[in-house]
């Protein structure tokens, strides 16, 4: 229930609902007939904070901010003293019905590829994250594992198949390190999602390799013209973004008050 709590007011938070609000909010001052300039003001905010979310540029520039982490070059892994691969869940596809049934999402399918890919270089073990936040019958790290083994025939995976959040995966995981007495991981993901992850994971105390995937700043080499016009990929790119460094926000807040000296 907190997860569905949580998420359901990052979607009212985020574009494009809360822009849905403002105009609303600007229509009902608007019906008030005394409050148009109030309503002008609140409609035009929305307007041009839809545009400017939904740029190109924009989208660029915040997601540029969060990928901090190069990506790994074969000199990186020469002498690397981790010890294993940990893979972390990007959601599911619900109900495929071209697989009879859940599998994984297009973003945890690009995860696991690049991990693969460390995993031929390394021959390190492997190990997936991530769970059932909305209460799905098949963990999201057992949908993970099907796929190593029937896309990529590996069958060594291990699991941690309780986790609903990026912290939990770090925690859970690490849990389940400890027995098998691994204390440095590489560490894969997104790109832009890597910031966060890294965050968390190291306050579990394991020494983290990031190892970050499918780079979404890279430029694209388009006409400048269209990197004025919005989109509706853009405006995903810009809220995906903005959910990162309210995640980012969260974390230190909570990790500051965990740390507070009692009074």
């Amino acid at each position: 229930m907190e997860i569905l709590i949580t998420r359901s007011l990052e979607t009212l938070l985020f574009p494009p609902a809360s822009i849905i609000v403002l105009l609303v909010v600007g229509l009902l001052l608007l019906l008030l007939h005394r409050q148009r300039r109030w309503a002008l003001a609140v409609m035009w905010f929305a307007i041009v904070s839809l545009y400017v979310l939904s740029l190109p540029s924009t989208a660029h520039v915040l997601t540029q901010s969060l990928e901090i982490y190069p990506a790994l070059q074969a000199h990186d892994l020469k002498n690397n003293a981790a010890q294993a691969i940990v893979v972390l869940g990007a959601g599911r596809y619900p109900d495929a019905p071209e697989y009879g049934g859940d599998t994984v999402s297009t973003g945890g399918l690009e995860r696991l590829r690049y991990a693969v890919h460390l995993h031929r270089l390394t021959g390190l073990p492997l190990v997936v994250s991530g769970g059932s936040p909305f209460g799905e019958p098949v963990p999201e790290a057992v949908l993970m594992k099907e796929s190593l083994v029937n896309d990529f025939q590996i069958t060594a995976v291990w699991l941690e198949d309780q986790s609903h959040t990026t912290a939990e995966n770090a925690f859970l995981t690490k849990a389940l390190l400890d027995k098998h007495g691994i204390h440095h991981i590489y560490l894969v993901t997104h790109a832009w999602h890597m910031s966060r992850a890294v965050r968390i994971f190291e306050q579990t105390g394991l020494a983290i390799t990031p190892a970050p995937s499918m780079f979404s700043s890279v430029e694209s080499g388009n006409a400048v013209l269209l990197k004025w016009l919005p989109n509706a990929d853009a405006l995903k790119k810009t809220c995906r973004a903005l959910h990162e460094k309210l995640g980012l926000w969260w974390y230190q807040l909570r990790h500051r008050a965990a740390n507070a000296p009692a009074r």
